[in-house]
């Protein structure tokens, strides 16, 4: 905990699912545990994004090893007596979204999974009574060509995001903002022999989570969400803009070049 507030990862992966992580589940618990963490969300890269899964496999084989990480982490987390909620995080054009609130279970009822858009995923999540989040929205890196903003497809923005750089966060701050959606923040954890103080960040909650559902009824009710985050994003000033592209999606899928907040 911090203070009076509980004390929640939001984004992190594992060398389970995950190719870019070096760290099995297990082994973030205690960690995230001693740095006063009040529970984590597993979410590794899924089918589109830097899956570590073999995509030959069949659904039932590929799903239950890409949650591998996440079960592995409960087990030693109902051990040590810290929360483990399992989530994922799906890409599409180099835009990347986490998906809470839902299970393995319903990931092998749903093998069309792998070629919705971000509107049917949006509707998919939702009446399953899951939620949305796009994870680091201006984040410009050489594998991602132009940045995608999904609005209408989503029910909360990563505000804060420890792989960003600082203008990333900003202007994720003013989108979000604009949009008037929760704003979550998140570590992108990859390596658990690498945290310290100053690369972790989370969400801080009134009441503690039971389950992955707690949390998306924090996003989808507007309940009070804390940015947690060594230290703060620099404020915002007009020359702040990606050197990428930038693309607003609107409801009929359609492209608006340029354009970064509401309005």
């Amino acid at each position: 905990m911090i203070g009076s507030k509980y004390l929640y990862e939001t984004h992190m992966h594992t060398v389970e699912g995950s190719k870019c992580s070096d760290t099995p589940g297990r082994d973030y618990i205690a960690r995230y545990r001693d740095f006063g963490y009040d529970g984590i969300f597993i979410t590794d890269h899924f089918y589109h994004g830097n899956c570590a899964v073999d995509r030959t496999l069949p659904w039932p084989d590929f799903v239950h090893t890409f949650c591998s990480g996440y079960r592995h982490a409960k087990e030693e987390g109902d051990k040590l007596g810290f929360p483990v909620f399992f989530g994922w995080e799906e890409n599409f054009a180099g835009d990347e979204y986490l998906i809470y609130g839902l299970s393995e279970q319903f990931m092998l009822e749903h093998p069309e999974m792998i070629s919705w858009t971000r509107e049917e995923q949006h509707r998919a999540i939702r009446a399953a009574g899951g939620c949305v989040v796009q994870a680091h929205p201006f984040r410009v890196r050489n594998y991602i060509e132009d940045v995608w903003l999904a609005p209408y497809f989503v029910d909360g923005i990563e505000a804060i995001n420890i792989g960003n750089h600082d203008m990333e966060n900003t202007l994720a701050l003013r989108y979000g903002t604009s949009l008037g959606v929760p704003m979550t923040a998140g570590s992108d954890n990859h390596h658990a022999d690498r945290m310290t103080a100053d690369n972790l960040a989370g969400v801080l909650l009134d009441e503690p989570l039971k389950s992955g559902a707690d949390y998306v009824k924090v996003i989808l009710g507007h309940r009070p969400i804390g940015l947690y985050a060594p230290h703060p994003a620099p404020e915002y000033t007009p020359d702040m803009v990606p050197d990428r592209p930038v693309y607003w999606l609107e409801r009929d899928g359609s492209a608006v070049p340029g354009k970064m907040v509401a309005g």
